[in-house]
């Protein structure tokens, strides 16, 4: 392989260059067997963890492949990328889509998915099973949304198909077709397509740096009446803003005076060290808490769980049943395995450390133009557009380079965010792609606009 250079950027990105170097003039073949983590890491007088994170990018762009107890084999070349007006194309990198990072999350689950396949236990979740979810797994989330600061008798909690299959039940049963549904103005894009499938009139509540803003969430109930309040309050599905405690309090305050209801979606509550108190631990009788599997171990599981007050029971287990029997047992019970034997705890850590690294390259492509809502690292961030900048240029322009970004739609027109847009950190492969990607953003952005959408 290619000698190394100190001067040539971060040692475990001039690995990954010089093996596609490497493949791509021949001096590696496809199905030759490259040297062990160990052999490389000494040959090359790095670390073992450089040549890991280097071995897992290759992999990850189809240069290499690992096979258990047989070795690390190449698999062939990463496709050739051509070149736009506005710099390198690439290849369909997505900021839009807000999907967690990689951090080993297969093999975990495959570990886990293995043991439940192997155990004699596996008949018993093949059947029809309680609609509410097995007391088991139920205990095992239950514990899980404790450590997010929502205490929760198991009675309570309901496994579901995800966290959007909670938020549909929930709000089918609190709100009626045609009723007024309050949410934050620059909201998550799962309520407006379930506003306009249910018939909801979703109403936006204008928000500043710190969430909903008070003031504008009472006039909107005095305008509506007793209403449902659906909201992200950490780590908003647009802005990534965090509600500070003291504001959720008083937020709480206004819905119970209003004789409202909270749907809180609580999908990011995970990233916090320590945890940040739910909106609904002020309000419980009147709250529905939402948590989903999805950020922190895997979308593909489609689990959720969700925290009704004890007297919505029998009428969110007869939602589910009508709406899909049963959450998947076998996910339910992949999930709860890994709560129980420290791989979920392990991949939260993984996660916080990635966004921490996503942040911190967005921070350094994007400069000024990056708003940061929170010090809590994320998945998504803010970008602010200069004046003059609309949102679909930008977009137009991003997409002749293979970069898809997208801006929410505010439901009321003039908002107080500002003009701007989410970029989604998690999508990219590898911090190599996104780093790529967010330096050609910040090139469009300091560029002249192109021609928009006719």
């Amino acid at each position: 392989m290619a000698r190394l250079h100190t001067d040539d950027g971060p040692r475990y990105l001039q690995i990954v260059a010089a093996l596609e170097n490497d493949i791509a003039t021949g001096k590696l073949a496809v199905g030759q067997r490259l040297p062990t983590h160990r052999e490389m890491a000494t040959r090359l007088g790095l670390s073992i963890g450089t040549v890991s994170r280097a071995y897992a990018i290759a992999e990850s762009r189809g240069l290499i492949s690992g096979e258990v107890g047989r070795g690390t084999f190449v698999t062939g070349k990463t496709p050739q990328l051509g070149v736009t007006e506005i710099g390198v194309a690439h290849r369909g990198i997505n900021l839009a889509l807000n999907a967690p990072p990689a951090t080993g999350e297969t093999q975990d689950f495959a570990r886990t998915m293995a043991e439940v396949i192997d155990g004699e236990g596996l008949h018993a979740l093949m059947g029809y099973l309680p609609h509410q979810g097995l007391e088991a797994h139920r205990v095992a989330m239950a514990d899980w949304v404790s450590t997010l600061g929502m205490e929760a008798a198991p009675h309570r909690l309901h496994v579901t198909h995800g966290a959007q299959h909670a938020i549909a039940i929930a709000l089918r049963l609190l709100a009626r077709s045609g009723a007024p549904v309050l949410t934050e103005n620059l909201p998550y894009s799962g309520i407006m397509s379930l506003a306009l499938m249910e018939g909801y009139d979703l109403r936006g509540v204008l928000m500043d740096r710190h969430g909903l803003i008070p003031e504008r969430l009472d006039a909107a109930f005095r305008e509506s009446g007793p209403a449902v309040l659906y909201c992200t309050p950490t780590l908003q599905a647009a802005t990534g803003s965090l509600m500070p405690l003291e504001r959720r309090a008083e937020i709480a305050e206004i819905v119970a005076h209003h004789d409202g209801w909270i749907v809180e979606d609580d999908a990011y509550g995970f990233l916090p060290p320590g945890g940040v108190r739910p909106l609904s631990a002020f309000l419980p009788e009147r709250s529905v808490y939402i948590v989903s599997f999805a950020k922190c171990l895997s979308p593909s599981l489609r689990v959720g769980a969700m925290v009704a007050p004890e007297g919505m029971r029998d009428r969110i287990v007869n939602a589910i049943r009508s709406t899909g029997w049963m959450a998947n047992p076998i996910m339910a019970e992949v999930t709860t395995r890994m709560i129980e034997n420290g791989l979920m705890a392990r991949q939260v850590q993984a996660k916080r450390a990635a966004a921490a690294e996503r942040t911190e390259v967005a921070r350094a492509r994007l400069g000024p133009a990056l708003d940061l809502m929170s010090d809590v690292p994320a998945f998504h961030v803010w970008m602010r557009l200069p004046p003059g900048r609309a949102p679909v240029g930008l977009m137009a322009q991003a997409a002749q380079a293979g970069i898809t970004v997208a801006a929410p739609t505010p439901l009321q027109p003039l908002d107080t965010m500002g003009n701007g847009v989410r970029i989604c950190l998690g999508g990219a492969p590898d911090i190599a792609a996104l780093d790529g990607a967010l330096e050609t953003l910040g090139d469009i952005l300091q560029g002249t606009e192109a021609m928009s959408l006719v």
